[in-house]
């Protein structure tokens, strides 16, 4: 990402880029390289990436408002990508799971604790931290159909998207730092919440099923486009349990793509967190050569399919299906020059076989 963006007169009034302060924007990279070096890693999800990219840069450069949803099933990417967002940018962040965090007065961390948990990520590093990213996971647990019960028995999930509407509102919050209470600028911190909110599709499937009555018109909805060119609306989101203060603060929504077989063969394939590849270019580098069978990347695929885990999956089943040979080429006497894998080893990791000198 060493491509500079020759728009010199064009300011950010406060930001942070790779721990310095930045003025303008052509010592950004080039949002095409940064779009191109996160895809090096999260693989499949394209449209996401530009997306969330182009709020980024808004944000820093339009002063608009970061306050965003990122709506996907597990093991589709959603915290890879802001982990790789955050690293390129070398920005200070914390991911929290919503679902350890209650309301004032009840047993468990408050919300403000995110904020010092960026603190601690900034080293301390105040200016840092409030030019952050807040990512809060598992949103949608605290809605009220989100919880998955009824009988009220999570009576501060309310009560916990309340105590956060202040800091998505770009509120000065005081927090507790090392036992001293502290000011904490939220208005230019970028916060992306995420969730799989299963069901919301369909809810969107039965409105867009409805049929207008006689002379009577439907009523006209306000839709949020998503990065995949659906179409929700902050009713589809208050429908789903959101409430209407939360879904006013929220102003983008990202939809991840799901994992199917295609996406899942060229993560094992492309991916520079692929575990295969790591385990394909360390043989190489031994002097070993790994020949699969035709299906290999098909089979490994499917199975993680079957588990409806995404690409998380992946990583399992490949150190699964090669425990076995890596040991036996740990613990040859013989130089072994060729892996042989055979069908069916991601169900008995025994079916491989090492050709040796």
């Amino acid at each position: 990402m060493n491509t500079p963006i020759k728009m010199s007169n064009i300011t950010a009034d406060t930001s942070i880029f790779n721990g310095k302060r930045i003025e303008k924007l052509e010592d950004y990279p080039r949002i095409s390289d940064l779009e191109k070096c996160i895809k090096e890693t999260v693989v499949g999800q394209d449209e996401l990436i530009k997306s969330i990219a182009t709020s980024m840069y808004n944000s820093i450069f339009m002063g608009v408002r970061c306050v965003e949803l990122i709506i996907g099933g597990t093991g589709t990417g959603k915290t890879l990508t802001m982990e790789n967002f955050c690293k390129e940018f070398g920005m200070a962040y914390t991911i929290e799971n919503a679902t350890q965090y209650t309301q004032e007065g009840y047993k468990g961390d408050s919300v403000n604790q995110m904020l010092t948990n960026l603190v601690k990520d900034a080293g301390g590093d105040f200016e840092k931290a409030e030019n952050g990213m807040l990512i809060i996971d598992e949103i949608g647990k605290k809605t009220s159909k989100g919880r998955g019960n009824n009988d009220g028995r999570d009576i501060s999930g309310e009560g916990v998207i309340d105590s956060l509407l202040p800091i998505l509102s770009g509120a000065t919050i005081n927090i507790e730092v090392n036992n001293r209470t502290l000011p904490f600028d939220t208005s230019n911190l970028r916060i992306f919440l995420m969730d799989a909110c299963s069901g919301l599709d369909e809810i969107k499937k039965n409105r867009l099923g409805d049929k207008s009555l006689g002379f009577i018109k439907s009523v006209s909805r306000s839709p949020v486009l998503s990065s995949e060119g659906n179409v929700y609306t902050k009713e589809d989101l208050i429908e789903y349990g959101f409430t209407p203060e939360l879904v006013g603060r929220i102003n983008g929504i990202h939809v991840t793509n799901p994992m199917d077989e295609d996406i899942l063969i060229r993560i094992l394939k492309e991916s520079k967190n692929s575990v295969l590849l790591k385990y394909m270019n360390g043989l190489e580098k031994m002097g070993i050569k790994l020949e699969t069978y035709p299906n290999f990347y098909n089979e490994v695929a499917g199975k993680a399919i079957r588990y409806n885990t995404g690409a998380r999956e992946l990583e399992n089943i490949v150190k699964y299906s090669f425990r076995g040979l890596m040991y036996d080429i740990y613990d040859s006497e013989k130089t072994v020059k060729t892996v042989r894998i055979k069908e069916g080893i991601t169900e008995d990791n025994t079916k491989y076989e090492l050709i040796c000198e």
